[in-house]
């Protein structure tokens, strides 16, 4: 029940005073402090409109505050990062119904809602009384996705689909460690910035916020996370994209993050070669390919590799589903696909929302109920293994056809991966006008200290590639991008990509600078 959720945060936030709850890389932020906080977000929530909270901010405690006073006041709320552009803000809070902003600072916001400032709130004597009741059917809170029209469309997590993943996460992550900090990169409008956040607190652990602004500066992070006023980490969420470029920085090891037993890699392919890094640098880790969509609350698989696993041939196993919820692979007509074929990915649970935001949304099409139990097609293509384990094999979207022929992008990523001097690669179609996919586009990141030249890697391509549909553009990279959700920045990398040499001999690729100078590192033990 969600009321016995937010009873339980309440008494951490009661009787852990002096525990650590937020770490942010300017300061350590308490349970009691963070109570303060909390009480003084819910005193002034009582003089606002009643309804739905747009919060807007970054990640600042205040901004977690009042997050939390939404919970105990029986308020639905959205989160929206300071960074989004206005014209999405509107639309966020115009779908939402955002009643109220509640907003860190002297942010640039929608005009016609009153604000309230967070940061000029004062704290007070925590009470923290709770509203009653809090039903399971309500909104908890909303997260925005783009999808494929770029226009936001609202995900409404109701608490009943928070409770039903908490029942089987925060145990689990609760059996990591006793104490320790967990990281947290995502945004708090992302789905894996609530993953983040509520399991963690509840558990009477803190959170180390990493700053957005340290994406492509893994040195930054770790200093933030080595810091000796700061508890040290057990265990981490992020994309596949946010952890490879950690690993750009020969520093971030067991050595200097001792304590770091516990990551889960989802929100994007998870490739071997990453794995197979984080398993050499923390050997004494887990490492669990997660995934679940925003419409399933964020994760409904969670599958510990293996060191065999993560050097076998192919995309990365999943496993079974976790907790309540279920999954289906069916073909285009619905009905279910053998073991082994590919089709799409049909989820079911009560992690599963009932609908979006519009209610009129044409993407409302993708979920239904059965027998009582809501159902998403999520439009993932995949199998399952002769086991039973999820095997992911990219999106249906994700298919193009050039030429009459049908291209599995991801397919090609996959290939051009098999070539030794790269490390990741990723690949967009080019578009005319129309609309029509006219050439493909494949941009690559160098393994460290290794050389590529284009013959050669088209050469290592056309082994496994009909001529016709090798990508004729190559691009080199030093780092892909990442968004503030740690996915895979495709506009930035358009902009910004190298184009490798179009001669017809083999030409290295240039070593690229380092981005920030090497730094002696101090950690708790002195090391």
């Amino acid at each position: 029940m969600f009321e016995t959720f937010i009873a339980d945060l309440r008494e951490t936030l009661l009787t852990q005073p002096d525990c650590p709850a937020l770490i942010t890389s300017e300061e350590v932020i308490s349970f009691g402090q963070l109570a303060g906080r909390v009480e003084g977000a819910l005193h002034a929530l009582g003089e606002m409109p009643g309804g739905l909270s747009l919060i807007v901010g970054h990640k600042e405690p205040d901004c977690i505050a009042a997050m939390i006073a939404c919970a105990i006041a029986g308020r639905a709320f959205a989160f929206a990062d300071r960074s989004t552009p206005m014209d999405r803000l509107e639309q966020i809070a115009a779908t939402a119904g955002a009643s109220h902003i509640l907003a860190f600072g002297q942010e640039t916001l929608p005009q016609g809602l009153p604000v309230l400032t967070l940061k000029d709130l004062p704290t007070r004597l925590p009470e923290l009384k709770m509203a009653w009741p809090l039903s399971d059917q309500c909104t908890f809170y909303v997260i925005f996705t783009s999808g494929s029209t770029g226009t936001p469309k609202g995900v409404p997590i109701s608490r009943g689909n928070y409770m039903a993943l908490h029942r089987w996460y925060a145990p689990l992550l609760g059996e990591v460690r006793p104490e320790g900090s967990h990281v947290n990169h995502a945004s708090m409008a992302f789905d894996m910035g609530m993953f983040d956040l509520w399991p963690t607190l509840s558990l009477g652990r803190p959170v180390h916020l990493l700053n957005h602004a340290n994406n492509i500066m893994p040195r930054n992070n770790i200093r933030h996370l080595t810091r000796g006023d700061a508890t040290s980490p057990v265990s981490w969420a992020s994309t596949p994209s946010l952890l490879q470029l950690m690993c750009t920085d020969p520093q971030f090891t067991a050595e200097n993050l001792p304590d770091l037993r516990f990551f889960v890699v989802g929100g994007e392919m998870l490739p071997g070669p990453l794995v197979q890094e984080l398993q050499k640098r923390f050997p004494e880790a887990q490492v669990l390919n997660g995934y679940g969509p925003s419409e399933a609350t964020c994760a409904t698989h969670l599958y510990a590799i293996n060191h065999a696993e993560s050097n076998a041939d192919g995309p990365m196993k999943i496993g079974p589903t976790v907790g309540e919820n279920r999954m289906q692979i069916v073909s285009p007509d619905g009905e279910d696909v053998d073991a082994g074929q590919e089709g799409e990915l049909v989820l079911s649970g009560p992690q599963v929302i009932s609908h979006y935001l519009p209610l009129d949304h044409p993407a409302n099409a993708a979920l239904s109920q059965r027998n009582g139990v809501n159902t998403y097609r999520t439009g993932d293509l995949a199998r399952l293994d002769a086991d039973g384990n999820l095997v992911l094999l990219g999106r249906i979207d994700r298919q193009v056809k050039l030429l009459g022929n049908r291209i599995e992008l991801n397919e090609i990523e996959r290939i051009a991966e098999g070539h030794a001097p790269v490390r990741k690669a990723v690949c967009l179609p080019q578009k005319d006008g129309a609309g029509r996919v006219t050439g493909l586009q494949l941009f690559v990141e160098p393994a460290s200290g290794m050389t590529c030249g284009r013959d050669e890697l088209l050469a290592h391509m056309g082994k496994h590639l009909a001529a016709q549909v090798l990508p004729r553009e190559l691009r080199i990279v030093s780092r892909f991008p990442v968004t503030s959700n740690g996915k895979l920045d495709t506009r930035s990398l358009v902009e910004g990509g190298i184009d490798l040499p179009m001669t017809s001999t083999p030409d290295a690729i240039p070593k690229q600078p380092d981005a920030e100078p090497a730094l002696a590192l101090t950690t708790e033990a002195g090391k």
